[in-house]
Order: structure tokens, then C-alpha cells, then sequence
């Protein structure tokens, strides 16, 4: 499963992927040394990567040896093949290709070992949900009783049930399957420590594409306000703008003083907005001197091909930032500061063609037939989809305000814009921003001037709300599905996401190891270490010796006759200076140890070793392990300088 990519977020050429061969039982290093559970089986390793830098850089392939040595020399690098690659998506086809003769000329290896078992994962998937009066006050004080939860219009139990007042959680309730231990409530962990599910991650998306300055300024002035008043200890914020092209301005910060001044920073700068509605103002124009109905049309149609065009890449760049953001825990709101989208592209100079015919008696067309047919409403609704997907909530501020309502009466144009174009403008822009933000649970403000309003109803639904949770199937296949919730008091108002994707294990680690690569998590259950060796130049890339230390206590091994078995598997991701990345590389390992040697796993590590091409600079290193047996994970990431340091 490839992760959405946008050509405005930082492209990732670089292109990683990993082979091994079937393993005899692994070297276990301790001390800087090897000792193997069986005489001279020695596994070996073979990392294939293909350069950084666009298409056609030279692809090697690395074959490293991991024979147990004890002091007896170093171990063996052989480089095997050198190779152009004319496209990035043969890239692959060619490094596996590459290998076979290599591999051919290796012993006869084992057989692949048994599936060790079959994992039957049940999870619980959550539900946050906000409960208000018809006032949009909150509810607080309900119980799981209170509510009904609806998988593909299919009943759920509820199994998990919590509400969050505030920094606390009240009324918590986890049903679990007989026999099995409660786990340990929020309320009874460490005070000091904020759970990661209360800890929020706030993303500012400032759309400087759609947005006039003043609007922009003026709702920067209550979100500096916001930033200050909502963040609270653990809690974080990011700041991104769009301007054709996607800039994360701070990276996830707890400092609220460094988002405000990356705010002022923002403030002083140009936004697109201007030459957006001069453009607007323009096609106008045109259409009014048009001398037949056909030259109107045109001049429409194009303009709606070019906000259309605009419209895909901000919504390119917007979901590839939310897909960056999947494997970060916590709860994540996203407030999109926008002119808005447009629901329909240039519907607006479709009604503006209705009026000039009238007014010059052309004979009476399909215009708004015409108009019709640029629909963006799926693009709108994937926005949605996606910040689903990612467990995001999507708040839409609409910078414009009340102004909106007046353009049409500005002094600029040559004549009033008929009413009836300046509320197709204003709708068109308004109801993308209402659906997105219904299909995730969030708010829409718009068409009023009240941004203050605006952010304190962000920070009221951030402060109170319910977490539902119940039992997923077992078959998880990255298919959307959809979710209701209702109350059983009608005169209520429930909002929560409106569809998820349970994700497959393959996914959820692409996804965490590539959200440790851009905001480097602290989740490490496996306890792994990731070591990097000093680079060694190679023309003009450098060869990066990885090391990937796991703990074999925390691996999950199981009797099979005369052994124990596990096995694991390795993601890994690299991002050079320039913030492109590499697609996800993975693969998995069986690890056999008798049963005879099975005392002495404590305290010793297993080594899996890769080794990376880089470009030279600075280079960071993103690598998830997953244990094939239990699902515990582990994650680690490392920055290298890859330089000639002789």
C-alpha cells in the first residue's frame, strides 16, 4: 500500500527496499562479539538500495556477511553490480533481478521455517465524540449507556467507554474478554505523566493561496490567543502553509511562544489571495464584454479548469501533510485558516453568464448545465476521508467573514456584482468547508467576523468530549468503512468522524516509521537501538553501515520441538537535507534458537545489519521493528553526516 503523495509536500525519489535470504539460526552480539546458537551457520544479509536524487542514479547492491568472528577479522562488504535506472518504478524489479546471481552462487540454505503462528489480532477501534445542547453547550455526565455505536449500520458494543474533562478522565469503563486482567486506568497513571490519548497535536494550515492578507492577519490575532490559552503541558503544535507548494514553518513545538512568532513572520508576508481575486474580477469583466453567449461560456469554462486545477493541489498537499501525521499519537485537531474551496469551481461565473444573457438577450443556454460539470465535491469529501484515516479532526476557519458578503459591492468593480453571483461565490466557498469539517467530527466558521468565537469552541470541544471504543473484526484490510453514533436523548447534538480505516499492521508501521522520520516519537516497547557506522565514501554517495540492536528478551519466542522460535520485522525509511524521503522499506526475519540455548538469550542482543547509499549531507534514519508473534513494536531514529571524514 503506497502512502498519498502530493507533488507540493516535500516528493520522496529516494526509493529503499531490503532482501534476505532464508536465515539459519542467528548470531547473537554481545560485547562486540558473536557467538552463533550452531557451528559456523552464519546468516547472511543482503540490503539492495537505490540512490537518492531523482532517476537516474546509480543503484548498488550490497552483500554483507554476518559470520560469527570472535576477533577472527572484520566482516566481509561485497559489492556486486552497478546499474542505471531509466525509471524510478523499475527500480525495484532491477536491484531483486540484480541479486539472483548472486544468490545463486551462495550454499543450498535451509528450508523457510513454519509460520510460528496464527495471529489473531483483535483491536479496539476509538470513537471521540462530542456531545452539545441545541445552545452548543457540552454534556457532560454520560455514560456508555447513553450511547449507540453503528459499524456499516451495523450495532457495535461499546467496550471501552471514558469522558475527558479538562486534563481527566471520568467514568471509565473497559470491558475485557474472560479471564483476561482490566489494564490500568488513565485516572491511576502517574500523575506526572500525560497519557499519550490526552496529549494533543494541533496543526495550523494556513492556505495562503486562497487568502487576502487583512483576512489572514486579523485571524491570526485570536489564534496566537488560542495557542496560549489551549496548550497545556505535553500538549504540541505545528504551523504549515500552502502557497503552491507546501512549507511546514515549525515543526511540532510546546512552545506556544514560537508559534505565535512564526504567526507574525506569516503575517508580514504576500498571499495569493490578492491576485486570486483580481483574476476573479477579470473573468468577470470578460464575460460582461463577451459578444456572443459561446465567448462567455469559454472564458468560464477556462476559469473553471484553472481553479479546479488549483483546488487538486492544495488538496494533494493537504492530505499528503494529514498522511505524515497517521503515526503520531495523541489526539489531532487540524485548523484550516482559508479564503475556502470551492465546491463547484467557478460556479460563480456561470450564474454571472445567466445575467449578461438576460441582459443582452442572448438566446438562453445551459450555463449552469455547464457549470455542473465541474464537481469537486469527491475531492472535498477525500479531505475528510483521509484526516479519517489519520485520526484527525478538521476545524475550517473561513477568513473572510462578513466581508465575503460584500465584494460584490467593492468600489474596484465597474459595476455591482448581481446578489445572485455573490452568493454562489459564498456558498460555493462555505459548504466544502461545512462538509469537510462534519465528516470529521469538527466545526465550520463561517460568515461571521467573530474568530475569537471561532477558537473558543475549538478549545471547548478539545476540553470536553467522550472516547467510545469497540472491537474491530479480525480482518484488517485497509478498507473504509463507515461509523454512527447517536444518543439516546434526541435533543442532542453528537458529532464524531463519519468513517475509518482499520488499518493493516503492513500500513499502520508504514506509516508510524514515516512519522518517526519527520516527528520522532518516543514509543520504543521493544526497547530496539539503531547504530550507525562511520560513512565511507563511494564517488559521489556514501555507504552508511546500519546496525539494528533488538533485545532478545523482548522478543516473543515459542517451543517448537527441539527450538524456539520468533521472528520480526524491519521498516525502514531515510530523509537527506532536503526533507525527501524515501518510500518505506520492509522485511521480515525468522530467528530458531535451541532449546538448549534458550537460558542464555538474556542480557544479549540480535544484530540486524543493512547498509544505506546516501547523498552526501545530512541524512536522517527512521527504523521500526515489529515482533511477528506478540505485535509489540519498537522505533528508533538516528541523524548521520554523511561526509569524508579521512
Amino acid at each position: 500500500m503506497r502512502r498519498v503523495s502530493s507533488v507540493a509536500l516535500p516528493i520522496r525519489p529516494l526509493r529503499l527496499s531490503m532482501t534476505t535470504k532464508s536465515l539459519p539460526p542467528p548470531a547473537i552480539l554481545e560485547n562486540d562479539s558473536a557467538s552463533c546458537f550452531t557451528a559456523c551457520t552464519c546468516p547472511e544479509v543482503i540490503g539492495i538500495f537505490a540512490a537518492a536524487g531523482g532517476l537516474n542514479r546509480r543503484c548498488r547492491i550490497v552483500a554483507r556477511k554476518l559470520c560469527a568472528r570472535n576477533g577472527n577479522g572484520p566482516t566481509a562488504v561485497i559489492i556486486t553490480e552497478e546499474t542505471r535506472l531509466k525509471r524510478i518504478v523499475r527500480s525495484v524489479a532491477v536491484v531483486f533481478l540484480a541479486a539472483a546471481p548472486l544468490l545463486a552462487q551462495q550454499p543450498p540454505q535451509p528450508t523457510e521455517l513454519p509460520k510460528l503462528v496464527e495471529n489473531i489480532d483483535v483491536r479496539v477501534i476509538n470513537v471521540d465524540v462530542v456531545v452539545t445542547d441545541k445552545k452548543g453547550k457540552p454534556v457532560t455526565g454520560l455514560t456508555k449507556e447513553d450511547f449507540e455505536l453503528y459499524e456499516n449500520r451495523v450495532p457495535k458494543t461499546i467496550s471501552n467507554f471514558y469522558e475527558v474533562e479538562g486534563s481527566k478522565t471520568l467514568n471509565a469503563v473497559v470491558t475485557t474478554e474472560p479471564g483476561k486482567p482490566l489494564p490500568t486506568p488513565v485516572a491511576q497513571q502517574a500523575k506526572e505523566e500525560i497519557p499519550d490519548t490526552l496529549r494533543r497535536r494541533i496543526i495550523f494550515f494556513i492556505d495562503n493561496l486562497s487568502l487576502m492578507p487583512f483576512n489572514r492577519n486579523r485571524v491570526f490575532k485570536e489564534m496566537k490567543e488560542f495557542a496560549k490559552n489551549v496548550m497545556r503541558p505535553g500538549d504540541e503544535a505545528m504551523v504549515a502553509t500552502y502557497n503552491r507548494s507546501m512549507k511546514v514553518r515549525v515543526s511540532f513545538t510546546r512552545d506556544p511562544i514560537l508559534i505565535a512568532q512564526t504567526l507574525d513572520i506569516i503575517a508580514g508576508e504576500s498571499a495569493l489571495g490578492v491576485s486570486n481575486k483580481s483574476e476573479s474580477r477579470d473573468v468577470q469583466k470578460r464575460i460582461e464584454d463577451a459578444q456572443t453567449y459561446d465567448e462567455a461560456l469559454a472564458t468560464a469554462r477556462s476559469y473553471s479548469q484553472s481553479v479546479e486545477h488549483d483546488l487538486r493541489q492544495t488538496v494533494s498537499s493537504l492530505d499528503g501533510l494529514m498522511s505524515t501525521l497517521a503515526g503520531v499519537e495523541g489526539k489531532k485537531v487540524l485548523v484550516l485558516t482559508t479564503e475556502g474551496f470551492q465546491m463547484q469551481p467557478g460556479r460563480e461565473m456561470f450564474f454571472m453568464i445567466d445575467d449578461v444573457a438576460r441582459q443582452k438577450g442572448w438566446a438562453a443556454g445551459s450555463s449552469m448545465l455547464e457549470g455542473m460539470s465541474f464537481d469537486a465535491s469527491s475531492l472535498i469529501q477525500d479531505i475528510a476521508k483521509t484526516a479519517n484515516a489519520n485520526g484527525i479532526t478538521l476545524y475550517a476557519i473561513q477568513a473572510a467573514g462578513l466581508t465575503a458578503v460584500n465584494e460584490g459591492m467593492s468600489a474596484e468593480n465597474a459595476r455591482p456584482t448581481p446578489y445572485a453571483v455573490t452568493a454562489a461565490a459564498m456558498s460555493n466557498s462555505t459548504e466544502s468547508l461545512q462538509l469537510m469539517s462534519d465528516m470529521t467530527g469538527g466545526l465550520a466558521s463561517t460568515n461571521t467576523n467573530n474568530f475569537a468565537a471561532a477558537f473558543k469552541n475549538i478549545q471547548r470541544d478539545l476540553d470536553s468530549y467522550y472516547s467510545l471504543g469497540y472491537r474491530a473484526g479480525t480482518e484488517r484490510v485497509d478498507r473504509q468503512r463507515s461509523l454512527e453514533v447517536r444518543v439516546k436523548n434526541r435533543s442532542y447534538i453528537v458529532r464524531s468522524r463519519q468513517t475509518f480505516v482499520e488499518k493493516s499492521t503492513f500500513a499502520e508501521m508504514n506509516d508510524r516509521v514515516i512519522a518517526n522520520l519527520l516527528y520522532k516519537t518516543k514509543a520504543n516497547d521493544l526497547k530496539i537501538l539503531v547504530k550507525l557506522d562511520r560513512p565511507i565514501a563511494q564517488e559521489d554517495l556514501f555507504r552508511v553501515p546500519v546496525e539494528i540492536q533488538i533485545p532478545m528478551e523482548s522478543l516473543t519466542l515459542l517451543p517448537q520441538g527441539e527450538r524456539y522460535m520468533g521472528g520480526f520485522s524491519v521498516y525502514v525509511a531515510v530523509a537527506n537535507k532536503d526533507g525527501d524521503m524515501s518510500d518505506v522499506a520492509r522485511k521480515s526475519h525468522q530467528i530458531s534458537v535451541p532449546n538448549s540455548d534458550y537460558p542464555k538469550i538474556k542480557g544479549k542482543y540480535y544484530t540486524y545489519s543493512v547498509e544505506l547509499l546516501m547523498e552526501p549531507g545530512p541524512n536522517r534514519v527512521s527504523v521500526g521493528v515489529v515482533d511477528d508473534v506478540s505485535n509489540v513494536t519498537g522505533f528508533d531514529r538516528q541523524q548521520v553526516i554523511a561526509q569524508d571524514l579521512r
